[in-house]
Parts: structure tokens; C-alpha cells; sequence
């Protein structure tokens, strides 16, 4: 780590060197404020909520859309911020699939959410899903209870992967470029 430096003076202080503190100091060094940002670990270590290899982007989150409207905003900026790095690879367009059975609230809740803030998926059936995914089962466990089979799929195609140490690390560094402090 680098030393402290001594004698100078911050507008900002951001203690955590994970993605919200990264952003946090990265989004505040862009309106001109003198940032440090501090981290007893280290940027994106192994403590941190996001300093493992890969985290999911997603916009399902059941009837919680304020975490939906966040994944909304928070998307496009990675995005912008790797064609601007020019380090596409640190996100993974895979998309991700909710499989459901019948009466599922949870995944209904996404699928209401989805329609109501435009997000672009795809709802399939159980048929869809066996022609799409042929390799997967969709027969009840029989050990589960209650034991109760697929019912439907809910398809987020522009989700995908975050490659988590590596992004919020390149944020951090593009942040330093710009004059934050760490």
C-alpha cells in the first residue's frame, strides 16, 4: 500500500475500496472534489462484498425494485466505463434464467417488475425451456417437498457477469489516473 501522504488536504474522505466505495471516489474526483480513498486491505480484497472474481448483474429481483432500479442504472455505467477503459472483457453478456414453478411468486414478481420498468426479457414455457436447454431437467426432485416441476422460465438476455476484482481495480485505477488518492 502506498504510504499516507502528510501534509495535504482532502475535500473527501471515502473509507472501503470495494465497488461503492471505487465509484463513490471515482464519481466525486468527476465534480472536482480532492479524494482519498482509504482501504485497511487494500482495493477490491478479498473482505470486501465485491472482491471476488465474478458477481452477477441482474435486474430480477422479486418485489424489491429499488435494487431492480439500481442494477437499471448501475449497468449502463459499467458498461460506458469499460468501452471508455476499453475493457469489455470485464463484463460478460451471459444473461441470466429464472427457472419457476407453477405458482412461483418470487420470479412473478420479477416478470411484473420487468414489464413495468421495460426491461427487455423473454417469459418461456416449459416447452420452450426443453427446446432451448435440452440438457436440463425439469422434473421434480423427487426428494424435495413438496416435489413440484418446472412450470416456466423468465430469460434476462442483457445480464450477465461482472468480473468483480478486476472491474472495481480498473475503476480504482482510472480514478488514480484522474488524481484520486489512495
Amino acid at each position: 500500500m502506498p504510504p499516507m501522504p502528510v501534509g495535504q488536504s482532502f475535500d473527501v474522505a471515502v473509507i472501503g475500496a470495494g465497488v461503492f466505495g471505487a465509484w463513490i471516489a471515482h464519481a466525486l474526483n468527476a465534480r472536482r472534489q480532492k479524494v482519498m480513498l482509504l482501504d485497511a486491505y487494500g482495493v477490491s480484497n478479498a473482505r470486501s462484498s465485491s472482491g471476488d472474481e465474478s458477481r452477477v448483474i441482474r435486474m430480477g429481483y422479486g418485489p424489491d425494485e429499488i435494487y431492480t432500479r439500481s442494477a437499471m442504472g448501475a449497468l449502463p455505467l459499467w458498461l460506458d466505463f469499460f468501452a471508455r477503459t476499453d475493457k469489455p472483457s470485464l463484463f460478460q453478456p451471459t444473461g441470466v434464467l429464472w427457472l419457476a414453478h407453477q405458482g412461483a411468486e418470487y420470479e412473478q414478481k420479477c416478470l411484473n417488475t420487468f414489464v413495468k420498468w421495460g426491461i427487455r426479457h423473454e417469459r418461456l414455457s416449459a416447452a420452450d425451456l426443453r427446446r432451448r436447454y435440452p440438457p436440463f431437467n425439469l422434473t421434480p426432485n423427487p426428494l424435495a417437498r413438496p416435489a413440484v416441476p418446472i412450470a416456466w422460465g423468465l430469460y434476462e438476455p442483457d445480464s450477465g457477469v461482472l468480473i468483480a476484482r478486476r472491474a472495481v481495480q480498473a475503476v480504482v485505477e482510472d480514478a488514480c489516473c484522474r488524481g484520486v488518492k489512495i
